[in-house]
């Protein structure tokens, strides 16, 4: 019986390696940045994605450059944002994670005033019911840190605790974003605010 059970996981732990390994990683990477232009054009955002790369043995990383995203109200963009999937735990869990990296980048809103950053992280979890954004680390010109959550059915935020520092002559920007009501800002002092819900 032992034998049996021993034989059995060695084949097992053998599919998963020789998936890992020889699964099409880079058509996988492609198609997924595909579906995100077409999930993205379906609420109105118009997103593009220049190139895309995968990396890591076991660990793998999916690395997109030239991400730009026409928004209502607002443009993103930003040079590379590498993905990182916990792939094993989000194949048995409903819940599906990764890790963002992002390097510089900037939001520029209707003010045309661009909030930049050099290079940020967070850790993003996706649930039938929401999207949860958590460890946010944000650095540059504009940092911010903290969480914020949305539902998934109605996109809005249900909760958020943030804080984020832009340069002073940008709090207009910001409190323009608030009034239009695109977060619930409040202004804590001169180029910081906190967003909390």
């Amino acid at each position: 019986m032992m034998k049996l059970l021993r034989n059995a996981a060695i084949t097992a732990v053998g599919l998963v390696c020789g998936l890992l390994l020889f699964f099409p990683w880079s058509t996988l990477a492609r198609t997924l940045a595909s579906a995100a232009a077409n999930v993205a054009a379906e609420n109105g955002i118009f997103l593009t994605i220049s190139s895309s790369e995968t990396s890591g043995l076991f660990s793998k990383s999916f690395t997109y450059s030239g991400v730009n995203a026409d928004f209502p109200a607002f443009r993103f963009s930003a040079g590379e944002v590498t993905v990182t999937p916990s792939i094993i735990s989000s194949l048995f869990s409903e819940t599906k994670s990764c890790r963002l990296e992002m390097g510089r980048g900037s939001v520029v809103p209707v003010t045309r005033q661009a909030l930049e950053w050099n290079g940020g992280t967070a850790d993003i979890s996706l649930t039938p019911q929401s999207l949860m954004i958590e460890n946010i680390a944000l650095a540059g010109k504009t940092s911010a840190t903290g969480f914020a959550e949305l539902s998934r059915e109605t996109g809005k935020l249900t909760r958020a605790k943030m804080l984020i520092k832009v340069p002073a002559e940008l709090d207009r920007a910001l409190e323009m974003a608030g009034k239009m009501g695109m977060a619930p800002l409040t202004k804590v002092k001169s180029g910081e605010w906190r967003i909390e819900r």
